[in-house]
C-alpha cells in the first residue's frame, strides 16, 4: 500500500460522488428537459434547483460529512452478521480475520484472501457501505483497508480542512472497528454451550459460542456459482447440445444445490451483501456419501487375463455407446462412423489403462502372475527386461510373436461382451465381426509398441 497518494484517492472519491450526482440526476433532468419543451417556467425554475441541491449534497464538502456524521452511526459492518440468524436480532457483526492457519481441507472464511465487507442497519445509510469499498490505485485495494490501516495518503481526503478531515477519518475508524472483546448479542442469536472439561456438566465449564451468519463466504460462494452457470460460453455450449451444426462444447452443471432465503420480500432489512443476493443463499447438499463401486480396474493375482470383468466394468460408458450403435438401424453411414468412434472409445480406455500399468506399476510386477498369460506379460509389464536375469524376457519381447496373442484375447473379448449383451443376434458376432475387432486392435497396438520403444530408448 506504499504506493498509494493522496491523488489516488481524491480522484477515487471525485468519481464516486460524480457517478452518485448523475444516478440521482437522471429523473430530473428528463423532468427539465420536458419543462423546456413545453415552456413552463415554474416546471423549470423547481427542476433547476433541484439540480443545484443534488449537486450541493453531492459535494466533498457535505457528503463526507453527513456520511461520518450520521450514516457511520446507523450502519454495523463485518463480515458475520447477526441478522443472517435472525432478522430481528440487535446483535453485533464481527469482521473476521483468520489468526493462524487453517488446514488445507477445510473451507471456511479464512479459505478467501480477502473478504468483502457487509453492513446492515438504515438502508437510506448503506451508500457509506459503497463508499467504504471504493477501489484505490491500480491495485484496487478497498478504501477500507486504507482507513484501517490508519494510511498517511489520507490526510485532507475527507475535507480541505486537515484537522477536520482527520475527524472524518476518526468516525470511519470507530465505524469499521468491531470488538470481539466486549460484542453484544442478543436473546433471538442462537447459543451453543461447548464443553471445557470432561466434567463440564459438574464444573460447570463451558464456553457460550455464538455462531453468526458467515454472509461474506456465502456472498462470496454466490458470486463464484452464478459466474459458473451463466456465463456466456457456458449457455451457449448448452444451447448447442441440440444443434447438429456446430461443434460441441462440454458445459457445467451443478445438481443437487439448494436455494435458502433470507429477509423474505425485503432482504435488505438482513444485510447489503443479502440484499445484492435477492436474499439467495446457495446451499451445497451435505447427505453422506453414497456407497458405490469403484471404477478402478482390479487384476488379482490369480487373473489368467488382462481382458476380464474388471476391464469391462472400466469401460462401462465407452461400451454404453457401442451397445447404442447395436440396437440402431443398420446401413447407415452415420450410424456406422458412431460405430467406429465407440470402438475408438473403447481402445482409448484399454490402452490408457494398460499404460497406467506399463508406467506405474513397478517394474517385474507380472513375476507373481502366475497364472496371466506370458503375452500379456510381455505386454503389459515392458521395463523388466530392463532387470537382471531377464534376458529370456527381453528375447520374448523383441520377437514380438506375443503381439498376435494379445489382438486375438482382445477381438475375443469383445465379441464374448457383444454375445453376452445381446444373445438374440448373438450368431451375428460371427468371423467377419471378430477380424475387424482384430483389425483395429492390430493398429492400435503396433503404434503404441512403436511410442513405448522411443520412450524407453
Amino acid at each position: 500500500m506504499e504506493h498509494i497518494n493522496t491523488a489516488d484517492i481524491q480522484a477515487a472519491i471525485r468519481d464516486f460522488l460524480k457517478n452518485r450526482f448523475d444516478n440521482k440526476a437522471q429523473a430530473v433532468l428528463k423532468k427539465l428537459q420536458a419543462a423546456e419543451s413545453e415552456g413552463h417556467s415554474n416546471d423549470i425554475e423547481a427542476a433547476q434547483q433541484a439540480i443545484n441541491d443534488l449537486q450541493h449534497e453531492h459535494s466533498l464538502e457535505v457528503w463526507v460529512q453527513d456520511a461520518a456524521l450520521r450514516m457511520s452511526k446507523q450502519l454495523k459492518f463485518g463480515t458475520h452478521i447477526a441478522k443472517g440468524i435472525h432478522p430481528d436480532s440487535k446483535g453485533d457483526n464481527i469482521s473476521f480475520q483468520a489468526a493462524s492457519a487453517r488446514p488445507p481441507y477445510v473451507v471456511g472464511s479464512h479459505t478467501l484472501t480477502t473478504l468483502p465487507l457487509d453492513a446492515n442497519g438504515n438502508a437510506a445509510a448503506l451508500p457509506l457501505a459503497a463508499f467504504f469499498d471504493l477501489p484505490i490505485g491500480s491495485d484496487n485495494i478497498p478504501l477500507r483497508t486504507l482507513i484501517a490501516a490508519n494510511h498517511s495518503a489520507l490526510k485532507t481526503c475527507f475535507s480541505a480542512d486537515p484537522e477536520r478531515s482527520d475527524q472524518y477519518l476518526q468516525h470511519f475508524q470507530a465505524a469499521l472497528r468491531t470488538d470481539t472483546d466486549q460484542a453484544v448479542t442478543d436473546e433471538r442469536n442462537k447459543q451453543i454451550l461447548w464443553p471445557c472439561s470432561e466434567q463440564a456438566i459438574a464444573e460447570d465449564a463451558y464456553t457460550c459460542l455464538v455462531p453468526l451468519h458467515p454472509s461474506a463466504l456465502v456472498h462470496e460462494f454466490y458470486q463464484r456459482i452464478n459466474a459458473l452457470r451463466y456465463s456466456e460460453e457456458n449457455k451457449q455450449a448448452r444451447q448447442n447440445r441440440s444443434k447438429k451444426e456446430v461443434e460441441q462444447q462440454p458445459y457445467l452443471s451443478i445438481t443437487q444445490l439448494a436455494v435458502m432465503q433470507l429477509g423474505g420480500s425485503k432482504p435488505q432489512n438482513i444485510s447489503r451483501l443479502t440484499s445484492a443476493q435477492r436474499g439467495k443463499q446457495y446451499l451445497l447438499s451435505s447427505l453422506p456419501p453414497k456407497a458405490t463401486q469403484s471404477r478402478s480396474f482390479s487384476l488379482p493375482k490369480n487373473a489368467v487375463s488382462f481382458f476380464n470383468a474388471s476391464l469391462r466394468y472400466y469401460c462401462r460408458f465407452a461400451w454404453r455407446e457401442l451397445k447404442a450403435v447395436v440396437d440402431a438401424p443398420k446401413s447407415i453411414m452415420e450410424v456406422r462412423d458412431q460405430r467406429k468412434e465407440a470402438l475408438s472409445m473403447i481402445l482409448d480406455e484399454v490402452f490408457l489403462l494398460a499404460q497406467s500399468l506399463q508406467n506405474t506399476w513397478p517394474a517385474g510386477w507380472s513375476r507373481d502372475y502366475e497364472h496371466l498369460s506370458d503375452a500379456e506379460k510381455l505386454w503389459l509389464d515392458p521395463r523388466r527386461e530392463l532387470l537382471e536375469d531377464e534376458a529370456a524376457f527381453l528375447a520374448a519381447r523383441e520377437a514380438e510373436d506375443w503381439c498376435d496373442e494379445v489382438i486375438r484375447a482382445f477381438a475375443a473379448w469383445l465379441n464374448d461382451w457383444l454375445k453376452k449383451d445381446f444373445p438374440h443376434i448373438a450368431d451375428d458376432f460371427a468371423a467377419p465381426e471378430f477380424n475387424e475387432w482384430y483389425r483395429l486392435m492390430k493398429k492400435q497396438l503396433h503404434r503404441d509398441e512403436r511410442l513405448s520403444e522411443r520412450s524407453m530408448a
